[in-house]
């Protein structure tokens, strides 16, 4: 039945009627696959019972591509100089896009004015999607985004379970860890302990649990506060205080690593004779270390990987998570 009023009904007044948001009506209006059946069933209803019929001059507005892409970081600006994963992840993912006729667009979210700035950004339509750089389950942007009906995905994997329309692109931790792990044990580490990134992540919680999973004997662990030098620095000093028998060392972020590897050097450590030392990431500051660092590498791909998923969740396709495969990059520390 149609509204009975001379008010037109609009995309609100659907989402009002049907209990969901109004990112949810529209990707029912348009086609999207991504609702659940009992949404979708809810906005049809509402969309008959109030006569409701889209603004198509609206829709192709809201369609123009802007043809950039948002990458978000969710982390202050210092963090570049100091983690080189996102610089080389950045790079990366600039040129693959440049090569598909795309712009990347660098925010920072670590806020809450930034992330009110990155949403209505979006909600301008001057990105037509981001992917999200450093987000964490709890990150507040990811609900913000999702309500504005902004495609999204993630550099690195969030939650435990796939969750509907956010898929993620991360390196495999599991075999990452493992490989580290397999190669300490390899050259005859036989007391290794591990230095996990912060555990609110489902890839740092995978990285610990696969290298956990292949020892025995006392669960030597620290885990760092935050993704830093200080940090790795701190829970390494941590773990050998409680652990002095330790003769390999599996460090979950080369960012970490560097900061373990100037803990051992003040402690008097020698590396590799007296503790092997394993990273993950294999950024470019770990070849210069003193001496240069074992480390996980990503295997090609996951740029693209990556640019492929944005823009395909831009076109209104569903895309399934991508867990990139790992290798050893070995050097002088193990």
């Amino acid at each position: 039945m149609a509204h009975a009023s001379n008010h037109r009904p609009t995309i609100n007044d659907v989402a009002e009627a049907a209990g969901v948001s109004k990112g949810t009506v529209s990707r029912v209006i348009n086609g999207h696959n991504w609702v659940s059946p009992s949404s979708r069933e809810a906005v049809l209803t509402a969309i008959e019972r109030l006569g409701f019929v889209p603004n198509r001059s609206a829709q192709n507005l809201a369609f123009a591509r802007s043809n950039c892409v948002a990458c978000v970081l969710s982390e202050p600006i210092s963090v570049l100089a100091e983690n080189m994963v996102f610089t080389s992840r950045l790079e990366e993912v600039t040129k693959h896009l440049t090569a598909r006729g795309k712009s990347a667009v660098l925010m920072f979210a670590d806020q809450e004015e930034q992330r009110a700035h990155v949403v209505r950004h979006a909600q301008a339509r001057h990105v037509d999607g981001a992917i999200l750089m450093s987000a964490d389950p709890d990150d507040p942007l990811i609900p913000l985004l999702t309500e504005a009906d902004v495609p999204l995905v993630t550099t690195g994997r969030l939650f435990d379970e796939p969750r509907p329309g956010l898929p993620h692109v991360a390196v495999d931790d599991r075999m990452g860890a493992a490989q580290a792990v397999e190669h300490l044990l390899s050259v005859g580490r036989k007391r290794i302990g591990l230095i996990a990134g912060p555990l609110v992540s489902a890839g740092a919680r995978a990285r610990l649990d696969a290298a956990r999973g292949l020892l025995d004997g006392p669960d030597r662990v620290a885990v760092a506060g935050a993704f830093t030098q200080a940090d790795g620095y701190a829970a390494c000093r941590d773990l050998l205080e409680r652990f002095p028998e330790v003769d390999g060392l599996f460090v979950a972020a080369d960012v970490l690593a560097i900061g373990a590897v100037r803990c051992l050097h003040e402690m008097g450590r020698a590396i590799p004779d007296d503790l092997a030392v394993v990273g993950f990431d294999n950024i470019p500051a770990v070849a210069a270390l003193h001496p240069p660092l074992t480390t996980i590498a990503p295997g090609p791909g996951g740029a693209e990987a990556l640019v492929e998923t944005i823009l395909a969740r831009i076109d209104g396709r569903d895309m399934p998570s991508v867990d990139v495969p790992t290798r050893l990059v070995r050097r002088a520390s193990a």
